[in-house]
C-alpha cells in the first residue's frame, strides 16, 4: 500500500471525495466527531461534504436548528457532534478531557466547589433560553463568581463536558450556550466497552488507513483503551503493515479517481488533525508542511489528489470573500483546471 493510495483511501473515507451526504447534520454524523475551534472555516469542511454545492448560509441554518452543535469533546478542543452522538461521545470523554484540565483550573482558583455552583448558575441561566458568553459572565458576576481573565472559558468547559450546557443557535456574531437536555435530546446511549468498540470502529472506517497510535491521538484516550477500542472492532476491519506501522482500515473505502482532484481544506479539517503518527502521508518527498514562521497567513491546504501542493488563504475584496493560493510545485493543465474548480467551489460557500 503506498503513500499515494493511502491518501486516496482516505479521502473517499472522509467523505471528501464521492456523490456527498443529504445534509450538513449527515456530514457531521458521518465523521462522528469534526474539530471546529475556528468555526467560520470548520463550516467549510461540513459543506464540501453535502451533494451538490451548498453556501455557508445553508450550514448556519442548520447549526442554528441543532442538527449539529459545537462543544468540548474527546479532548480539550471544540468540535461539532451530531445531536444523537453527543450523550455518549460526552459520556464516554467528558470525565478524561477534565482530567486534563484540572492542573489548569486549580490554577485559575476554580476549586471543585466553585466549579459546580458555577455550573448551576448557568443550566438556571441557560435553561429555556440560550445565552452568550457575556450575558453568563454577567450572571456569574451578580451571583459573586468572578468570571474574569481566562475562569471564565474554564468554567464554561466544565459546564460543557458535565452535560449542563452545549452551543444554542448563533446570536449574530455571537456564538450561545442551551441547556444540554433540551437541545440534544434522548440521543444514542451507550457506555463501556460498547462505546468504545463503537468509537474505534466509526474511526477507522471514517478515516482509515490509520494507526493505534493515530486513534489515541484523535479520541483522546489512552493507549490500553484505544486498544481495547480497536481489539473489539477488529471484526470490521482490516489491516496492512507498511513500513513500521500497522493500519487499519475498512474495505468499503475504495479510492476511485477518474481525473485529478484539488481539495482546498482548512488547517483543521479532519484529513490533517485525525491522524499524528501517520500525518506524513499528506506530504510528498517535493512538499512538506512549513515551519510555524514561514506561513504568513497561509494556514489552510491545497491538496492534490490527496496529497499536499500548496497553502490558501482567505481575502476580502470589497464584501465578498476570495482566495489566494501559495502552491509548492509546478502543476500541470490539468491540477491547474481542477485548482480553479476548487477555489471556484469556495468563493461560492463563502458568499452564499
Amino acid at each position: 500500500m503506498t503513500a499515494d493510495r493511502m491518501a486516496r483511501t482516505r479521502m473517499r473515507a472522509l467523505e471528501l471525495w464521492g456523490d456527498g451526504v443529504p445534509s450538513a447534520g449527515a456530514a457531521v454524523a458521518s465523521l462522528t466527531a469534526m474539530q471546529a475551534q475556528e468555526h467560520a472555516y470548520a463550516r467549510w469542511s461540513i459543506a464540501q461534504r453535502v451533494e451538490g454545492e451548498i453556501g455557508a448560509t445553508t450550514v448556519d441554518h442548520d447549526f442554528d436548528n441543532g442538527d449539529f452543535l459545537r462543544t468540548h469533546v474527546l479532548r480539550p478542543t471544540w468540535h461539532y457532534v451530531a445531536r444523537e452522538d453527543l450523550r455518549w461521545l460526552m459520556a464516554l470523554s467528558g470525565h478524561r478531557v477534565l482530567a486534563r484540565t484540572r492542573r489548569r483550573s486549580e490554577e485559575l482558583d476554580l476549586d471543585s466547589t466553585t466549579l459546580a455552583r458555577a455550573t448551576d448558575v448557568i443550566a438556571e441561566s441557560v435553561a429555556g433560553n440560550p445565552r452568550t458568553r457575556r450575558e453568563l459572565a454577567a450572571v456569574l458576576e451578580r451571583k459573586r463568581i468572578s468570571a474574569a481573565g481566562q475562569r471564565m472559558p474554564y468554567l464554561l468547559m466544565y459546564a460543557e463536558l458535565t452535560s449542563a450546557i452545549c452551543s444554542g443557535p448563533m446570536e449574530g456574531k455571537q456564538h450561545t450556550y442551551a441547556a444540554f437536555d433540551e437541545r440534544v435530546g434522548p440521543g444514542i446511549r451507550m457506555a463501556g466497552d460498547e462505546a468504545l468498540a463503537e468509537l474505534a470502529r466509526r474511526y477507522f472506517t471514517a478515516r482509515g488507513p490509520a494507526t493505534l497510535i493515530d486513534f489515541v491521538w484523535w479520541s483522546g484516550l489512552n493507549t490500553a483503551d484505544a486498544r481495547r477500542g480497536l481489539e473489539m472492532a477488529v471484526d470490521h476491519l482490516s489491516s496492512r503493515p507498511v513500513d513500521d506501522r500497522v493500519y487499519w482500515f475498512a474495505e468499503n473505502a475504495a479510492p476511485t479517481r477518474t481525473r485529478r482532484q484539488v481539495d482546498l481544506v482548512q488547517c483543521y479539517d479532519e484529513v490533517v488533525i485525525s491522524y499524528s503518527q501517520s500525518r506524513d502521508i499528506l506530504q510528498s518527498t517535493s512538499v512538506t508542511f512549513p515551519a510555524p514562521g514561514r506561513v504568513n497567513g497561509f494556514t489552510h491546504v491545497v491538496l492534490v489528489d490527496g496529497r499536499l501542493a500548496g497553502h490558501w488563504r482567505v481575502v476580502r475584496r470589497g464584501k465578498e470573500s476570495d482566495v489566494e493560493t501559495r502552491i509548492s510545485r509546478p502543476l500541470d493543465r490539468g491540477e491547474e483546471r481542477a485548482l480553479a474548480t476548487a477555489v471556484d467551489r469556495y468563493r461560492h460557500f463563502a458568499n452564499s
